[in-house]
């Protein structure tokens, strides 16, 4: 008796749906990966907006158009707009230039400027997460350094901001130690970790895997970022396409945050990730 191919085909989906409905309103689709918004709004999955990333479509010429491209966005993806509460939602904010141990204080004003700009989107569209990488550049900085003007950097950002939650993304730190830190020292509910293991893989040393980071840093991330690598360039590959076991990786995210934490898939090709995970549960 031969198998009908369409009635397998429906067998898997529904078996892919059914996984991913325990993980409704935890796991993100980043906005640049591939397919996102029709894969977000097929399996009702949340989004993290990667619109502002580059600081300068913050521009005041250039605003309306942001939130015109975010409002079409969150459409395509089956979203509310403007963002109700509660909705699986996130801004990724501007990486360029956002430098809190700047030498030069109009440098460290500027990034300030951008993070209110930031902000103030945040405010237009209904969203009360948003995610900024620590902006760490080993070359320049002495992580004392960084650490002094960075508690001094969110303190001045957050000020006012109790409803709104901000989420410091590892970007070139070599180790977990600095990211606790700042956790520890800044002490206030609204600032929040989000571990990014790609960019751990490429920046620690091969000694030091990622499940390290994750159980040093346990309960203190809120959020992850999730994709794959060779170690040596941030590529955002698939979560089978690299040198981390992406199922050690996750056993170790479980294991280790007590917490209720989110995820973000930030692989270039969303749909093979998504796959990857129905496959492995």
């Amino acid at each position: 008796m031969k198998t009908n191919p369409n009635s397998k085909k429906q067998q898997n989906a529904g078996v892919l749906l059914s996984f991913l409905e325990k993980l409704r309103n935890r796991l993100h689709i980043a906005t640049y990966s591939k397919d996102a918004l029709i894969m977000a709004k097929t399996f009702g999955l949340g989004i993290e907006l990667n619109h502002v990333c580059i600081s300068e479509l913050l521009d005041p010429d250039k605003i309306e158009d942001t939130v015109k491209w975010i409002e079409n966005d969150l459409g395509l993806a089956g979203l509310p707009f403007p963002v109700t509460k509660g909705s699986p939602i996130l801004l990724h904010g501007p990486f360029t230039e956002i430098v809190p141990g700047a030498m030069d204080h109009r440098a460290v004003d500027l990034a300030l400027q951008r993070m209110e700009e930031a902000y103030e989107l945040c405010m237009k569209i209904g969203v009360s997460r948003m995610i900024v990488h620590s902006g760490y550049f080993p070359p320049m900085y002495y992580k004392e350094w960084h650490h002094e003007k960075s508690l001094i950097f969110w303190e001045r950002f957050l000020r006012g901001k109790d409803d709104f939650t901000i989420y410091v993304e590892n970007s070139f730190e070599d180790e977990p130690f600095m990211m606790a830190k700042l956790m520890d020292d800044f002490d206030k509910p609204n600032l929040k970790l989000c571990l990014d293991v790609g960019h751990a893989n490429v920046t620690t040393p091969k000694d030091f895997p990622v499940e390290k980071w994750i159980e040093h840093l346990g309960s203190r991330v809120a959020h992850y970022h999730i994709h794959n690598n060779m170690g040596t360039k941030d590529t955002h590959s698939s979560l089978g396409d690299g040198t981390m076991d992406m199922s050690s990786i996750l056993r170790a995210i479980e294991q280790n945050n007590s917490s209720a934490y989110t995820l973000t898939l930030e692989s270039q090709d969303c749909s093979r990730c998504i796959e990857w995970l129905s496959s492995h549960k």
